[in-house]
């Protein structure tokens, strides 16, 4: 079993990495024969999308092919969105547009919402409205949010972090990974060429 771990953020060894990293060692606990495929999403400089593609030619001509087989070959994602002003991050709009060629049809995926503050929710209502159509992900019903991130640290919390957070992310990884198990077999079913956008 193959899972993405995706940070979407815009800063340089964000938050959000470090959740990527920590959700990682999660699943790693449920079931350690998963292999993990980390996509930074500032790291790896992902440009914006455009029609012409002019914008970071090595990215278009090198990086993309690799990232976007990476992404063919899981069977599940996380994504790790931080919370800029109420919206989710540009970053994580553009990863369904930059990556819309059937890596993640069908597939089950994970929200993890995260917010320096109380905040959190709404890149939750928001990837869940507008993300899948194009894409054929499938959101998983349970998503976490990670509010006061700054004071997550599992088995040494702040005090602003409820004391239910770890047991909560442990049941959504290990519901993620029985989706990610019983929807393998839908991928014999697709029709990409026919019906490869949404209605």
């Amino acid at each position: 079993m193959k899972i993405s771990l995706i940070s979407t953020s815009h800063q340089r060894n964000s938050q959000s990495k470090r959740i990527s990293s920590i959700l990682g060692n999660f699943i790693s606990e449920i079931n350690n024969k998963v292999e993990f495929f980390h996509l930074d999403m500032f790291d790896l400089k992902v440009p914006l999308w455009t029609s012409e593609k002019k914008e970071n030619l090595n990215f278009w001509k090198n990086d993309y092919e690799i990232i976007s087989s990476k992404l063919k070959l899981s069977d599940g994602f996380v994504f790790v969105v931080p919370e800029y002003g109420g919206m989710a991050t540009p970053n994580s709009k553009n990863f369904f547009l930059v990556f819309n060629n059937g890596e993640l049809f069908h597939k089950p995926g994970l929200i993890v919402s995260i917010s320096s503050g109380n905040g959190g929710a709404y890149p939750v209502s928001e990837l869940r409205s507008s993300s899948y159509k194009n894409s054929h992900i499938m959101w998983i019903p349970e998503n976490i949010i990670i509010r006061n991130v700054n004071q997550f640290f599992p088995g040494k919390h702040g005090k602003l972090i409820p004391h239910w957070i770890d047991d909560r992310i442990k049941y959504s990884c290990n519901l993620l990974i029985k989706y990610t198990e019983y929807l393998k077999p839908i991928q014999n079913y697709i029709n990409r060429k026919d019906f490869s956008n949404g209605m």
